[in-house]
């Protein structure tokens, strides 16, 4: 089968693949071209906006894939192999670089820089903040300070001792609120399909972060069950790689769950993903992804056939895992 180059990037621009022009990308537009199976493949991206520099990188395929080691090479590219022999890269160019933000309470300058941004305080280097990540609000407390901030999907805090002179600990969640006693519930949420979450009490000691308590919740109120065949092979999946093997279960039908351990779907991968390419026949699947390096990624399908029995965790119950 021919093999095939998947290319995306976070910004509008222009490819070049082997000096010649190939085409428009973008993150929501990967450009779609048939590759050689062996050989260095030499990718040009030009931005169409000043968001981001241009990069230039090699990949070198053998047997139809990239080598690993070529990928791990070139630092800010991320590979996925999809079956149909499909190549994913994703460029990650350098973004350019922003003004610095400054911030000063209690007499303490405060700088924030770069990307992933830098957080300072008088000078002294103290943490990279994650990515989006906004001015923060200080908060003086009994056992120290605590910076609260906005990030790029949920928040973060930072703590540090009374003096601001370094940090004494680092959280980020969903969403993060300071009670009237210094208590500081998180809200942590990995943004399954069910939605799966988990309130965390923690409190700022001498020390640092103390966690106090974690108790299972819902980040929307409720479970949002399944209410299709996707979804609901996906959150059998999801559910196994959690540890939730009475709800991976509840997903199967009784037949399928006598002669089956979740045990499987933990060791098959570590991420359940929709597939965004044709898989290999036309049989309904969803993707096991398994990381293979820092910067490559292979996916392997899961086929799944439902039936509609209307259970309690949604319409329809699978009656049928096949492995590749």
């Amino acid at each position: 089968m021919q093999p095939m180059l998947a290319v995306t990037a976070p910004h509008p621009g222009i490819i070049y693949i082997n000096g010649r022009f190939s085409g428009e990308v973008s993150r929501a537009q990967p450009l779609l071209r048939p590759v050689c199976p062996t050989g260095a493949l030499y990718l040009d991206y030009r931005p169409l906006t000043r968001a981001c520099e241009a990069m230039t990188r090699r990949i070198v395929f053998s047997g139809g894939a990239p080598l690993q080691e070529s990928v791990e090479s070139a630092e800010d590219v991320r590979a996925v192999l999809w079956p149909g022999n499909v190549t994913e890269l994703e460029l990650l160019p350098e973004p350019r670089a922003q003004p610095p933000r400054t911030f000063s309470p209690s007499g303490h300058e405060f700088r924030l820089e770069g990307l992933p941004p830098r957080l300072s305080c008088d000078g002294r280097a103290l943490c990279t903040l994650p990515d989006g990540a906004e001015l923060p609000e200080p908060h003086l407390l009994p056992e120290g300070a605590i910076l609260l901030g906005r990030a790029s999907e949920g928040m973060y805090l930072l703590s540090m001792d009374p003096d601001f002179r370094g940090e004494t600990g680092f959280l980020r969640a969903r969403q993060i609120d300071l009670e009237g006693d210094g208590r500081i519930r998180a809200i942590v949420a990995p943004g399954d399909t069910v939605g799966h979450a988990a309130l965390e009490t923690w409190q700022l000691t001498g020390e640092g972060l103390q966690l106090l308590s974690s108790q299972s919740a819902w980040a929307q109120g409720a479970p949002r069950w399944p209410q299709t065949p996707v979804q609901t092979a996906m959150a059998a999946v999801e559910a196994a790689l959690a540890g939730l093997d009475a709800e991976a279960e509840g997903y199967l039908a009784p037949a399928l769950r006598r002669n089956f351990s979740t045990d499987r779907l933990r060791e098959a991968c570590d991420l359940c993903v929709e597939m965004k390419y044709a898989p290999p026949d036309s049989r309904p699947c969803v993707g096991l992804l398994r990381l293979e390096g820092g910067n490559l990624a292979r996916v392997a399908p899961l086929y799944y056939r439902c039936t509609a029995s209307g259970g309690p965790q949604g319409p329809y119950q699978i009656d049928l895992f096949e492995f590749p």
